[in-house]
């Protein structure tokens, strides 16, 4: 057994479609999460018209400071454009995010 188990048809079909759609891992450090995680839950609006849908955010265990984020987004190109503008850098920045940014696109 895969770890799935199903009711009908129909949910077999939404989690196939699910495995299909674009999923971004972002990871980053920031200096301190309560002030960074205040900045990220006011970008919200931002990520939703840019198609995102936050799946799950962790923090490092031992380094609480350390984030990582995992989306998924049905529109490919929307979501490298959003990844790659100018506002996101500028809320990173405003939140205090101060390691590289690291974009994982999965399938």
């Amino acid at each position: 057994m895969n770890g799935f188990y199903f009711i009908g048809t129909r949910d077999a079909e939404l989690v196939k479609l699910y495995f299909q759609i674009m999923h971004i891992l972002v990871q980053h450090e920031v200096e301190d999460f309560e002030v960074w995680k205040k900045v990220y839950d006011e970008d919200e609006p931002a990520r939703a018209a840019a198609g995102f849908k936050e799946i799950t955010l962790y923090q490092g265990l031992d380094n609480p400071n350390n984030v990582v984020a995992i989306f998924f987004n049905d529109d490919v190109e929307k979501a490298r454009e959003f990844l790659q503008s100018d506002h996101i850098k500028e809320a990173m920045q405003s939140a205090g995010v101060v390691s590289e940014p690291q974009f994982i696109e999965l399938q």
